[in-house]
């Protein structure tokens, strides 16, 4: 069942094997990520999203049918179709997919994240860069249309195609540098609190010895 975190996400764990611990995880984490990206950028996309934790194997699956269905591909068609982004499942932390209904999906590698807890944080910062990209003026477009050519419903010429895939290619370079400055100044900020805290602490213990 769904585990709503606002009237815009939902998080859905999909698949009996699927950790109930690393979708509480998520869910409590999913909030942040959130805000620092709004924050960075200034806005908070309006979409509905659904974080969807599942297995490697369940991804480009999954993924053929949010983008298919969102493109209006027939069934038949995306379902034996997969997309080049999932080529490599096992490599994925998450991937970000247009749906049906104006919502975008974010499916979760449970495996990956499983056995890198700490990696969390940047995997949901960097899904809602790539949520902010899509809402984009001019986005859903390029995302239907690329769906559209590598399910061959509609192929593009390939000058066309490659300037599709470079956008793609500049989304996720994009998508890479907001992560890390973003994850990077938590990072800072922690460090500044911790150290804080630290001097706190020693300036409280060196009151207690001249009380003494």
């Amino acid at each position: 069942m769904p585990k709503s975190t606002s009237n815009q996400i939902s998080i859905i764990r999909d698949g009996l094997f699927t950790s109930r611990r690393l979708t509480a995880d998520i869910a409590d984490t999913v909030p942040t990520a959130q805000k620092l990206v709004k924050e960075h950028f200034g806005r908070r996309p309006l979409s509905a999203v659904e974080v969807v934790i599942t297995s490697p194997k369940k991804i480009p699956a999954l993924a053929a049918m949010a983008q298919g269905a969102a493109a209006g591909i027939p069934e038949k068609v995306y379902a034996e179709k997969l997309l080049s982004v999932t080529a490599k499942p096992n490599d994925l932390y998450s991937l970000t997919v247009i749906a049906p209904k104006n919502t975008i999906r974010v499916l979760i590698n449970a495996k990956r994240l499983r056995r890198r807890p700490r990696e969390i944080g940047a995997t949901l910062v960097w899904a809602f860069v790539e949520i902010d990209q899509l809402t984009r003026k001019g986005a859903l477009e390029r995302r239907i249309a690329l769906t559209r050519h590598e399910m061959g419903t509609h192929v593009l010429s390939k000058g066309k195609a490659r300037s599709l895939y470079r956008v793609e290619a500049e989304m996720e370079t994009e998508a890479a540098k907001v992560t890390g400055q973003i994850v990077g100044k938590v990072i800072q900020q922690n460090r500044k609190a911790e150290a804080a805290a630290r001097e706190e602490a020693a300036a409280a213990t060196a009151a207690q010895n001249a009380a003494a």
